[in-house]
C-alpha cells in the first residue's frame, strides 16, 4: 500500500505540473503578456514542454493499475 499511495504522490505532482505548464502555456499564446513575438515563441515552447510532465503522469497511472491490479 505504501507503493501505491508513494505512486499516487508522484502521478499528483506530475500531473500538477504538466497542467499548470499547459495553462501558462496557454495564457502566453492568448493574451500575450510580453509582446507578440516573444509571447508566441515562449508560449510554444512552454506548451510542448508541458507534455513531458503529462506523459510521464500517465505512465504512472499506468504503473499504479498494474500495482493495483495484482493486489501488492
Amino acid at each position: 500500500m505504501d507503493e501505491l499511495k508513494e505512486m499516487e504522490r508522484t502521478y499528483r505532482r506530475l500531473f500538477g505540473l504538466g497542467s499548470l505548464l499547459l495553462l501558462t502555456g496557454f495564457v502566453l499564446l492568448i493574451f500575450r503578456p510580453i509582446g507578440n513575438e516573444t509571447s508566441v515563441v515562449a508560449g510554444l515552447i512552454v506548451f510542448l514542454l508541458s507534455f513531458i510532465p503529462l506523459d510521464m503522469a500517465r505512465r504512472t497511472a499506468r504503473k499504479m493499475a498494474v500495482v493495483a491490479l495484482r493486489g501488492k
